[in-house]
Formats: C-alpha cells, structure tokens, sequence
C-alpha cells in the first residue's frame, strides 16, 4: 500500500478472472502477458470450469436440423454460432456434451460410421476426430465423457450388425489422439439404444440383454456402465418399474438417474413423470447398486416429454389436448424438492429435439492432428 504503483497479489487476479466468461477472457489476455500466461494454465482452465459450473451451468437447446440456443440461468435464450464445417452438412445432432466440448456425429451418404467433429463454442474451436471406415457394420453408439483420474477425454463408440448385440468398441483418447480396439468384455450379447450420459467418469447407455432363442427369451433390460480410465464395462440393474413409461436416463446431483414418463393405459397420453436415482454401494439387501424413486409430478393438463434434469430441475417439453398438429413452445420445470412447477415460452427456438447440460469453459481440443 505504500507503493506509488498500484498492485493486486494473482491470487485476486485469479479470483476475479475465474468468474468473467470466456469471450471477456480470450480478450483479456491482450492486457498483458502475466494474465495471458495464468489463463492459458491448466490450473486456471480447471478452477474457471469449476466455478461456471457451479455458478453458470446453462441448458443447451439442440434444434433439428443442428441449431443450438442457449437458456442461462436467467432464463434468457442466445442463438448458438455454429462453426462453418457443421453449417455445410445438413445432417448433424450431439452426441455428448461434456465440460464444455460437444461431440458432434456428421452424416455422409454412403459412409459409415458418420465423422466427428470436437467443439467448443465458447472459444469457437474445433477438432474432427481421425476417420474410421468401416463396411461390416450398420450402426453404431456413440459416449462422450470426461475421467478425472486420468485427465482425458475419451470417445466411444460400440458397433453392431443392424438390432444386434454390439460386436466391437473402440475409443478414442484426445490425449493420446487416437483410436484404439478394447475389448468388449460384459458387453457380450448386448444391444445399447438411446444417448448416453456421462458423470463421475463414467458413461451410461440404456440396454438389452438378448436372451438365448433355444431358451425362448427375448432380452432383459440393463444399464451400461464404461468407466472412462480404466476402459471397462459394467452391466447394472434397472429399475423395478411396473408401468408401462418412456425411460429416459440423465443425471441428478451428479448421480445417474432415470426420468420415466408414464404413459397412461386408457388413452396413451402421458401425463406424469417419475424420478429415478441410483445410489451405488452395498445397502441393507446387500446389492451393489440400488434404485430409490424420488419424485413423482402431480398429473398435467398437457402430454409431457421429460428431456433431461437441468439445475436439479426436470425439463419437459408439453403439447395441450387442443394442440393436435403443432407443439406448442413451451418448456416447463419442475422441482422434486419443493414440487413446484414453472412453465415459459421459447418462441424464438421452436421444437426441440434434444437438451444438454451447458458450461463455457477454455477447455483445450488438444493439438493432435
């Protein structure tokens, strides 16, 4: 304080830069070059990261063909700016989002798999994936996530001849910036269906286990679990369901969790949502892995479609009785802990086909080529 020059210690710097968002950040480091250096540090990327995600987790609004919105905490819809690569393909969606980085499947005619391209929209980087080509092959599913332990990002991707059990899994590491053949393990006999979800450096895919013909059973559902370090498979139960529903895994307080929307027996419309979460550890029954429900909505006047859990609130899209032709835009959410119910209109976005879980980070794509 007795200095002529006023001065601030980088830890406060480093306080007050964790919380400005990334485009105010990319800007600053034209100050000089200590902020420079410190932003680009990856114990900076992870502390900002840390803190948006606390503080500033988004909904990301996925539109068919690929056009994104972006819901902040306020409830104030951005347009997305699409990188020119993803603008020149008709046919695109994401297929993970994960600190930031979306992973994005580019369909070609005639080509299988379909190629993958890495973004970061906050900084507005991109990546494509090292191609693969394959002809023995009719489908394939695809998880995006983020261990931790060993600081990578890893792609998957489980192949199967078309309605088959899946017959062969590769990763691809952005460290190591390649791909790699594991085996296939618990995925034996195994067909994977819906988006996966990642937490706790693990992905998640809705299952069936197809049973033996000779034996006259037809598959039992499971959950698929990948741990993302170790690069293994692991078959969980689902959930004791007795009604007929549409499943829809996600997340909730950094658990995995299932959204079930009910469908009603006397005239198919759905019209309630229960709220499944899965609690890992040996429990009073002895089992591993056990499913408690947490939350059932009261009955709604429209047809819900429970899409994901977004700041420990259920998301839904609704259509009302009189709405026959056209979904309305509206969003609703719904709170487990209170039970309250909070609806507004997304005029400017339209229908929407998928919803992520949404962070600006600096999260680097790498340099692999």
């Amino acid at each position: 304080m007795d200095s002529k020059t006023l001065f601030l210690h980088e830890e406060i710097i480093r306080n007050i830069l964790k919380r400005l968002p990334v485009k105010s950040l990319i800007r600053f480091q034209c100050v000089c070059k200590q902020w420079k250096n410190l932003i680009k540090t990856r114990s900076f990327v992870a502390d900002h990261l840390h803190h948006s995600s606390h503080q500033n987790l988004s909904l990301l609004l996925e539109r068919s063909p690929l056009r994104l919105c972006l819901l902040d905490c306020g409830l104030r819809l951005h347009e997305v700016q699409n990188v020119p690569s993803i603008n020149s393909f008709n046919r695109a969606r994401i297929v993970g989002c994960c600190n930031g980085l979306l992973c994005v499947e580019i369909y070609h005619d005639k080509k299988f798999p379909p190629s993958l391209l890495l973004w970061n929209p906050a900084n507005r980087t991109f990546r494509y994936v090292p191609r693969r080509t394959y002809s023995d092959s009719d489908e394939c599913e695809v998880g995006f996530g983020f261990s931790a332990a060993v600081n990578d990002y890893k792609i998957v991707r489980a192949y199967a001849e078309f309605g088959d059990a899946v017959n062969r899994v590769e990763v691809f590491s952005l460290n190591r910036g390649t791909w790699k053949g594991i085996d296939i393990g618990n995925l034996t006999g195994v067909k994977l269906y819906a988006e996966s979800v990642t937490t706790s450096g693990a992905l998640f895919w809705s299952g069936l286990k197809l049973g033996a013909e000779e034996e006259g059973e037809n598959y039992t559902e499971v959950i698929v679990s990948f741990d993302i370090a170790k690069e293994v498979f692991t078959l969980m139960p689902w959930p004791a369901l007795d009604y007929s529903a549409n499943e829809k895994l996600t997340v909730y307080e950094n658990k995995l969790a299932m959204l079930c929307d009910i469908w009603d027996d006397g005239d198919g419309r759905s019209d309630l949502i229960d709220l499944w979460v899965m609690e890992e550890g040996t429990c009073a029954s002895r089992k591993r892995w056990s499913w408690t429900k947490i939350y059932t909505s009261s009955p709604s006047p429209y047809v819900v479609d429970a899409m994901t859990v977004w700041r420990n609130q259920i998301v839904c899209q609704a259509s009302s009785e009189e709405d026959n032709v056209e979904r309305r835009h509206v969003l609703y959410l719904l709170n487990p802990t209170t039970n309250d119910a909070e609806s507004f209109d997304i005029p400017e976005c339209g229908y929407v086909h998928n919803m992520w879980n949404y962070v600006e980070s600096l999260v680097s794509l790498g340099t692999y080529r």
